[in-house]
């Protein structure tokens, strides 16, 4: 009787998240990833808390791996190895984002130490020119040991102007609350579960040499994350921007739905620019697909509010000049109709 009263009273225990539970060399981590939580309030929190998250289902899914610095490209290494300013990376998806820009060898870097792990910068090599940028000042995720209760914050950011390139700037404040713990239930499994609530505010500014066009983006977005022992991400993640979510959550593996996805890029993917946009926008469609499709612009009540394209669609990349103008500022999915299934994209009209 006593072992199980003792059993009940550890299984509902407040945990301690430290440097040894964040992700290490050679980690490989699978994630579902889907834009709705299925109708669960993610924002209810408190003390000995039950997240109830058993319902969520992947509309696609992703592996996250970390790597050696010393692992990186050279030109990499020059900025974030020798001084040990990094620890870890990240890659990520090769992606066209910018017509005639071609990006290639994303890297996101991080640092994990006793006192916290932090966000140190990340780099990427634009038309064969590798360019590492290491923040100012780092984004600290998380402060060790992370407990409940828990409040602290972090500016950040960098600034970066290249010749016949452009300019790009980034300025972050992070303010972090822990403010729940209890029990976490995903499809995966059920476990003991910090909450840590993110409150980002972020200015993202970019100009395009190549283009002439330069844009600044006011963020204002929210990271819930459910953190665990021995687990390297979060247990589960609900991003708020703009009145929409991403959720991600560690996951085995499963048969993702095709009916709606933003996309797998390694078979499919559909770039928008610029994003937000004005009067004009270009979309970008690259993929194996072939065969009937149509590509329309929804709002998010689910309302068709124009026609862009509706023919056949060759294999490779192919782009579609789209005329906003007459549709109100808002935030609107593209979405494109194929044989193999539905996809969308966000597009921001301000």
């Amino acid at each position: 009787m006593l072992l199980f009263l003792f059993s009940s009273i550890c299984s509902t225990a407040q945990i301690s998240i430290t440097s040894s539970d964040m992700p290490g060399t050679g980690d490989a981590m699978r994630l579902s990833n889907n834009i709705t939580t299925g109708g669960v309030d993610y924002t209810q929190t408190g003390e000995n808390y039950t997240w109830d998250f058993s319902t969520l289902f992947p509309l696609t899914q992703t592996v996250d791996t970390f790597a050696n610095v010393s692992s990186v490209p050279f030109l990499y290494q020059l900025v974030f190895f020798p001084n040990i300013v990094a620890n870890l990376a990240k890659p990520f998806l090769d992606f066209d984002l910018i017509p005639g820009l071609d990006v290639t060898d994303p890297y996101l870097f991080y640092m994990n130490t006793n006192s916290n792990y932090k966000d140190v910068g990340f780099a990427v090599t634009f038309n064969s020119i590798p360019i590492p940028i290491k923040f100012d000042e780092p984004d600290i995720l998380y402060d060790f040991p992370l407990n409940y209760g828990n409040v602290d914050s972090s500016n950040s950011g960098f600034e970066l102007g290249l010749a016949n390139l452009g300019f790009a700037g980034i300025d972050r404040k992070r303010v972090n609350t822990v403010d729940g713990w209890g029990t976490l239930i995903t499809p995966y499994g059920t476990f003991d579960a910090l909450r840590l609530k993110s409150h980002v505010f972020e200015t993202d500014t970019i100009y395009i040499d190549s283009i002439g066009f330069g844009t600044t983006i006011e963020r204002d977005y929210i990271e819930y994350k459910w953190m665990g022992n021995n687990k390297g991400l979060p247990l589960l993640q609900v991003t708020e921007e703009l009145g929409l979510v991403r959720v991600a959550y560690i996951d085995s593996i499963r048969n993702p739905t095709t009916t709606i996805t933003e996309g797998d890029l390694s078979e499919f993917s559909i770039d928008v620019f610029p994003n937000p946009a004005r009067n004009n926008a270009t979309i970008s469609v690259n993929g194996n697909q072939t065969g009937s499709v149509s590509l329309s612009v929804f709002n998010m009540a689910g309302l068709k509010v124009k026609d862009v394209y509706s023919g056949s669609l060759n294999p490779g990349k192919q782009n579609f000049k789209i005329d906003l103008s007459g549709i109100p500022e808002g935030i609107y999915l593209i979405r494109i109709e194929t044989l193999d299934g539905v996809y969308s994209k966000k597009l921001i009209i301000n």
